[in-house]
């Protein structure tokens, strides 16, 4: 699996594709198009559900592409895999939780990233209070929740999480401390959760919150890589431009982060200019 779209600075890469809209449309886009979407404002509601969809694609390549490809040519993945004594990498729901602690840590813009449930192997995951209430709401349309948490004086939305792979389903009916053992595919295991202190952004900001989210992929999954370096006991994986499927191998953070920009270019793009 080679990729064609090259990952870089959000900003040239939109600017770079008005052009291509244009072409799409089968009009040309005015001359002032440029300025335009760099002068838009977006409600923090349409900046969740950009970011979110990332998210989605990101989380199922990695399950689809990393975990179950690679789990059959011999890679490990295992919830304490930062363990030293751990050679495996992280399950799905650990590669969120990097990501979420990458944003946290570099602390360049507020954006929040949580991952709970009504039934998670961590107790400290459960929803509680109005997540609770919306959750089990979600469960029945199996649609976004947005709202105003008071308390913490922050913007929340709550997007549903599907079991959207064997690997997901496995993992959660098998793990010892689960406490729901027949979960099955297209179920909503959880629902990713983020916070934002605004209740619109710039276009500016609006970037700056989906390259947060892209840099945290990239760093989580090169501290996958790192990790590997450090196997002792197993082989250590080749890092290139092949996949675990091709064998015993695992594609470079940029090459990972090209395929997700690839499978979301387009949506994010109609997303940011509000098409």
């Amino acid at each position: 699996m080679k990729t064609f779209f090259k990952f870089n600075k959000l900003q040239s890469y939109i600017l770079l594709s008005l052009t291509t809209v244009g072409f799409y449309n089968c009009q040309p886009l005015p001359e002032d198009s440029t300025a335009e979407v760099s002068n838009k404002k977006y409600s923090i509601e349409e900046a969740f559900t950009i970011v979110s969809k990332e998210n989605d694609v990101a989380r199922t390549l990695y399950t689809k592409a990393i975990v179950g490809a690679g789990k059959k040519k011999g890679l490990k993945f295992d919830e304490d895999w930062e363990k030293d004594h751990i050679e495996a990498g992280p399950l799905p729901a650990l590669f969120l939780r990097g990501i979420a602690g990458d944003i946290r840590k570099k602390g360049e813009v507020p954006l929040g990233l949580f991952l709970g449930s009504d039934f998670p192997i961590r107790k400290s995951n459960k929803f509680k209070g109005k997540q609770a209430e919306l959750f089990a709401e979600m469960r029945k349309d199996e649609k976004p929740k947005f709202f105003y948490d008071a308390e913490n004086k922050l913007y929340t939305a709550m997007f549903p999480d599907f079991a959207s792979a064997g690997a997901c389903v496995s993992c959660h009916n098998q793990h010892p401390e689960t406490t729901k053992s027949d979960w099955v595919l297209g179920d909503i295991q959880g629902a990713t959760t983020w916070t934002y202190p605004e209740d619109s952004v710039s276009f500016e900001e609006l970037e700056g919150i989906i390259m947060a989210y892209r840099n945290g992929a990239a760093n989580t999954f090169q501290k996958y890589i790192d990790k590997t370096k450090t196997f002792k006991e197993s082989d250590i994986p080749v890092v290139g431009e092949e996949w675990p499927s091709g064998g015993y191998q695992l594609p470079s953070p940029n090459i990972f982060l090209d395929s997700v920009g690839l499978l979301t270019s387009e949506e994010t793009l109609n997303g940011i200019l509000k098409l």
